[in-house]
């Protein structure tokens, strides 16, 4: 039998292209818009494209020079006395400029863990008592397509919810993060995500500035830094986090090579440019643009990630392995958000998969003000004014002054 890939590994539950673009409905309109959009990617291919050499030729340099990052810890981020606590010995930092990742550690028992689960989807029953921060206009399209979930409406509400806050600055997450950023660390955007029984698996990603599906970069380093520390995860399972019920899986060490995510930017700024490199039929390329028009964010993440490996090539994985993270509730696993990861689908019929996640990062690295950023629903692309939120303090204090800070 012939042995798999690494690709094929990292696509076990997840359909084909053709298939996710199957699982949702578009209008009519919708559809002569997607034809439309056919017709221009057809003209650029066969017109223009021949004339740019040199821009493919600057695109495939560009990808060449991320292929082989590095990521260096200094080992003088702590005085030899803090490392009695939960600071990282010298092997743990070498295991994570390895890997990009520390193994799950315990945060919370299995009591607390359920509790702080409990008092998070009590608040998004009551849709957080009217405090959301995405716009009205969003939550109104969400809620018309029953798509409105905790992942967009729990948006910063750590902000809100102290036992979050408790929650990551606890010395177990704090002291760590610490270790490998430095002794002024803070949460510039916290998330909630629920998996239910059913529910689809999250594609490949990675991502280091979190520009998303936004004009600009919501991160922005004032001092030199590897990429893949500008933003670390820690992401605590609030639940027991199994294979059947959508665990996280890791491409381990993947943060040395950021093509993935410098093609995610790069799509969003030469869309026809892009759509014209990929292979052309009527069907395929019908798919892409529909997904690209319509598909909510996580959708849309299958149709950047699929249409990557086109350019990069299948053996582009061949060097890492998969790693699939099985958490009991309560623990806590650190990583990269440049390591690529995803999770499975939620196979079961009655068992959810729900946690927290602080996305920490220096406090001399510039959160990007308040501005006009896109969100991606089932009735297209939406500008909206991005939330201006604070943030807050996980380790240490704030001597930049470059964010704001909540001061509790």
């Amino acid at each position: 039998m012939m042995e798999k890939s690494t690709l094929q590994e990292m696509l076990k539950g997840f359909g084909s292209l053709k298939e996710v673009a199957d699982g949702f409905q578009i209008t009519a309109v919708q559809s002569l818009r997607i034809w439309g959009m056919m017709g221009l990617v057809i003209l650029y291919k066969v017109f223009i494209l021949p004339c740019q050499k040199n821009k493919k030729k600057q695109l495939f340099d560009d990808l060449g020079s991320l292929k082989n990052l590095t990521l260096t810890i200094p080992r003088n981020v702590q005085s030899k006395s803090k490392r009695e606590g939960y600071f990282l010995s010298n092997e743990d930092l070498d295991f994570f400029e390895e890997k990009g990742y520390l193994p799950p550690f315990q945060v919370l028992s299995e009591h607390e863990a359920e509790q702080l689960k409990e008092e998070l989807q009590k608040e998004f029953s009551c849709d957080f008592h009217g405090e959301i921060y995405l716009s009205e206009k969003i939550e109104d399209i969400e809620k018309r397509h029953d798509q409105w979930q905790i992942e967009g409406a729990g948006l910063y509400q750590a902000l809100r919810i102290k036992s979050l806050r408790d929650l990551f600055r606890r010395p177990q997450i704090a002291e760590r993060l610490a270790s490998i950023l430095g002794d002024e660390v803070m949460c510039w955007r916290s998330q909630m995500f629920h998996k239910f029984p059913g529910a689809g698996g999250t594609i490949w990603h990675q991502n280091a500035t979190f520009r998303e599906s936004g004009k600009y970069a919501k991160l922005q380093p004032t001092q030199k830094m590897d990429p893949a520390i500008i933003q670390l995860n820690a992401w605590v399972a609030l639940t027991d986090c199994t294979e059947e019920n959508g665990c996280l899986r890791l491409l381990p060490g993947s943060m040395t090579d950021a093509r993935m995510d410098y093609l995610y930017s790069y799509s969003q700024d030469n869309k026809l440019f892009y759509l014209s490199l990929q292979p052309f039929s009527f069907s395929y390329m019908y798919t892409l643009i529909k997904i690209a028009l319509y598909g909510t964010i996580f959708i849309k993440s299958v149709l950047l990630f699929r249409t990557a490996v086109e350019l990069l090539g299948e053996d582009y994985f061949d060097k890492f392995d998969v790693v699939d993270v099985h958490m009991k509730a309560g623990e806590c696993l650190i990583f990269s958000s440049l390591n690529m990861h995803a999770s499975y689908p939620n196979t079961t019929k009655e068992d959810s998969r729900f946690s927290a996640v602080a996305r920490c990062t220096p406090n001399h690295v510039k959160v990007a003000p308040s501005g006009v950023d896109i969100y991606s629903t089932a009735e297209g692309l939406v500008e909206y004014k991005l939330p201006d939120v604070p943030n807050f303090q996980v380790y240490g204090k704030d001597t930049y002054g470059y964010n704001k800070i909540i001061d509790d």
